[in-house]
């Protein structure tokens, strides 16, 4: 019965993470096909490019409080700790439920199974683990976008520090190996979904982002 609940609370998250704000923003308000323009990726970055930075940020936003939100009800309200961890047990909870959410933004089954890649679904992820952990992740996250300019390459170092800060804050607890391991799983996602950035990245083409005004 309880691990029914537990893939009951995943496919939730998996219907809510299968509508995709992006799509819908570009198809219904900006009337244009995602997968048509800019890197034809169904993601918030790309919403920036094609309707705006305000567009952009906005979808990023509402994505990650999507995930968010149904992490945290299934963290505090159902299932919540199904097998005795206490804190830990209930943070896997909810993270299952996000893990639905990042499934459904990568394969959403409303959109013909041709989604995005994540990132922000993964910010909703570190407020329902530890909004300290969402803090560190965050600044981690503007520190290498200020320093390179690639939203990419600040996504997947945030892949690499979301794991182990995880192990960090709860190492002492029991069950703490478990929910490591699940996300580390999620962030090894993430990077593949990212395996064309990490070979521009590698090559040197991968596109930068302006921080400042252009020039004329």
């Amino acid at each position: 019965m309880k691990w029914l609940l537990l893939a009951l609370t995943f496919l939730v998250g998996y219907l809510v993470g299968s509508v995709n704000l992006s799509l819908v923003v570009t198809k219904y308000i900006g009337k244009i096909d995602i997968y048509s323009v800019g890197s034809g990726n169904a993601g918030g970055t790309n919403v920036a490019r094609s309707m705006g930075l305000g567009w952009g940020i906005s979808v990023m936003a509402a994505e990650i409080a999507k995930s968010m939100v149904f992490g945290c009800i299934a963290k505090y309200l159902f299932p919540g700790d199904l097998f005795g961890l206490g804190e830990v047990g209930m943070c896997l909870s909810g993270v299952v439920c996000v893990a639905g959410c990042l499934v459904g933004n990568f394969f959403p089954c409303l959109a013909h199974f041709r989604g995005g890649k994540g990132v922000s679904v993964m910010g909703g992820l570190l407020i329902v683990l530890d909004p300290r952990i969402f803090l560190i992740v965050l600044g981690t996250f503007l520190l290498i976008l200020l320093c390179f300019r690639m939203v990419s390459l600040s996504s997947l170092i945030c892949g690499i520090v979301i794991p182990v800060c995880v192990a960090l804050f709860y190492q002492p607890q029991e069950g703490w190996i478990l929910l490591t391991v699940v996300v580390a799983l999620m962030c090894a996602s993430v990077w593949a979904r990212h395996w064309g950035n990490i070979c521009r990245i590698v090559q040197g083409t991968e596109r930068k982002i302006s921080l400042g005004k252009k020039k004329k």
